[in-house]
């Protein structure tokens, strides 16, 4: 009978370390398979979402905007092709390089494209709209240094042909493409129009490998001006140009058409290439005509004129005193340069601008008879025109007003106005007592107007008006072969402390060309003019015959029968 050996100590200790080592590695294969069941099935929505992270992105590219249109369809404002640039934060390569390409490129500073680029995160935006040559320069040399991780999409730029003109009017629209300023800004929700949803899909590599559109977008829609090209360029010339003469702080020229409340012009001094709008100032980019308010002076006899005549107190042959000094409740109001007229009719007040005659017209009114009227021809509340930041002027409360307020009203101190609010209410004189409703969008709905006068009061008001330009304080601002009716005004301004001012007047001209046949209304105001004479029928009456003869050649007016 055979016997096997016997294990010795060295055997079993191999055998040991035989069955340790087995154990280890099974744990190790138990602890590797569980740790895949974890990422593969228990966290496998987590890493799939991280992988969706790092190489996935959804972005919003937007549509071509809308395009902005004179009322003959000349572009002012449209979109062209341009490219969107954004960096990959985690599979870039070469950062230096691409931050090199970007500055130069871009003429930013290198300290921001630094920030932009090194910024942990996927996908940053570098720049929004960069013209197509520069988008295309930048791929290129991205690509011929290898440096990877840049995005390029196709999008659009704004672009504004004609640089500054109607600035004011026009506005423009931000790096993120929303309207920030004027049209742009009231009409942003539907210039803008809807954006494409986009997902980027992106190798460790730091290249792009698909891009699928998810929704597709919507183009804006074009909105069409009243304004005139032409003659918002003319009167931006001669508003410029006056106020350089007469050394003014300011000015301002509104067209109306005033059959349909159309505005045709809306011109001022200040103004902005829209082109480089970050360069602007807040003062260059307020729109003047609607935001600034201020005391229209003897303009307004026109208005407490009309309400007299409505309401049958007054009639153009009715005489008055015109002597210079008046009290009203412990107060002396007096004439423009003091001067005495003695006793004029009521078609002469009107005619040679007498404050004292007008003063006793409006007694006959009294406050409440002017102050209803006053807000029936719109003082008081805005216009309602489509631009942002308009201001409603101010006409106290018929109770709260006094005999020195009547007085005041009368010949334009106490109350503010807009130019727009000026210019539509002279709207109203010269188409038979009906004031429009204004617009700045061709085609806008709504717009009745209403009745304010009778046909005969607006009529003879609008005749007494040919007078002043024909024979009483505008007649420089006739034009040859053609019958102007209009209203000169200097309102001196008041400062806090201190009062009405002897050295501050808004000076002012309101005309109606041709007075037979009303086409145009054209309001033409001057802020503290530095030279003298300082009236508005000396600065601001020139303005405007200067602007109307270039509007009666450019739109080939025929003189009518009575023309000067």
């Amino acid at each position: 009978m055979s016997s096997f050996p016997r294990p010795t100590d060295s055997d079993r200790s191999i055998r040991r370390r035989g069955r340790v080592l087995a154990t280890v590695l099974a744990l190790c294969a138990l602890v590797v398979v569980a740790r895949l069941v974890q990422l593969q099935i228990f966290e496998a929505g987590h890493w799939r979402a991280y992988a969706t992270s790092v190489q996935e992105s959804t972005i919003e590219v937007p549509p071509r905007r809308g395009a902005i249109l004179d009322r003959d369809g000349t572009p002012l404002a449209f979109d062209v092709k341009a490219t969107a640039i954004a960096v990959d934060g985690y599979n870039m390569t070469k950062p230096e390089t691409l931050i090199t390409i970007l500055t130069d490129e871009l003429g930013r500073p290198r300290s921001e494209i630094r920030d932009l680029v090194y910024r942990p995160s996927y996908f940053t935006w570098v720049e929004r709209r960069v013209d197509l040559e520069t988008g295309q320069r930048i791929e290129e040399r991205a690509r011929d240094a290898g440096a990877y991780g840049l995005i390029f999409f196709d999008t659009w730029k704004r672009c504004y042909p004609e640089g500054r003109l109607a600035s004011n009017v026009i506005g423009f629209v931000g790096t993120d493409g929303i309207g920030l300023e004027g049209i742009e800004l009231e009409f942003d929700d539907l210039l803008r129009g809807r954006p494409s949803r986009i997902r980027i899909i992106e190798g460790a590599d730091g290249r792009t490998y698909m891009t699928e559109i998810l929704e597709a977008g919507s183009p804006g829609t074009d909105v069409r001006l009243t304004l005139d090209a032409n003659l918002q360029f003319a009167c931006e010339e001669e508003i410029e140009a006056g106020v350089a003469r007469f050394r003014a702080q300011g000015g301002m020229i509104v067209v109306l058409d005033p059959s349909t409340g159309d505005i045709l012009a809306m011109a001022q001094d200040k103004g902005y290439d829209l082109n480089s709008f970050w360069t602007s100032t807040a003062a260059a980019r307020r729109n003047s005509a609607v935001s600034s308010i201020f005391e229209p002076g003897s303009i307004f006899k026109v208005f407490a004129g009309l309400a007299a005549l409505e309401a049958g107190v007054v009639r153009p042959e009715d005489t008055f005193d015109g002597d210079d000094g008046i009290e009203i409740a412990g107060h002396v109001m007096h004439n423009a340069d003091h001067i005495p007229y003695g006793t004029v009719t009521f078609a002469e007040i009107i005619e040679n601008s007498v404050n004292t005659g007008m003063i006793r017209v409006a007694l006959l009114l009294g406050e409440e008879g002017l102050h209803d009227a006053l807000a029936l021809y719109g003082f008081g509340e805005p216009t309602g025109v489509e631009l942002p930041g308009e201001e409603a002027g101010i006409l106290r409360p018929a109770d709260a007003w006094s005999r020195l307020d009547l007085a005041a009203a009368s010949i334009g101190q106490s109350v503010a106005v807009t130019g727009l609010q000026l210019a539509r209410a002279i709207a109203a004189v010269a188409t038979n007592g009906r004031l429009p409703d204004v617009s700045i969008v061709l085609g806008g709905e709504g717009r009745s107007g209403r009745t304010v006068s009778s046909a005969e009061s607006a009529s003879t008001m609008l005749e007494l008006m040919e007078r002043v330009v024909e024979s009483g304080t505008g007649t420089l601002a006739a034009i040859e072969n053609f019958a102007v009716a209009g209203k000169t005004g200097t309102a001196q301004k008041a400062t806090p402390g201190r009062g009405y001012v002897d050295e501050k007047y808004t000076s002012l001209f309101a005309g109606v060309l041709p007075a037979e046949d009303p086409q145009f209304v054209i309001l033409v105001a001057l802020d503290e003019v530095g030279t003298g004479p300082v009236s508005g029928g000396y600065t601001a009456g020139q303005i405007f015959q200067a602007a109307a003869t270039r509007m009666i050649h450019a739109q080939r007016l025929t003189p009518l029968a009575g023309g000067r």
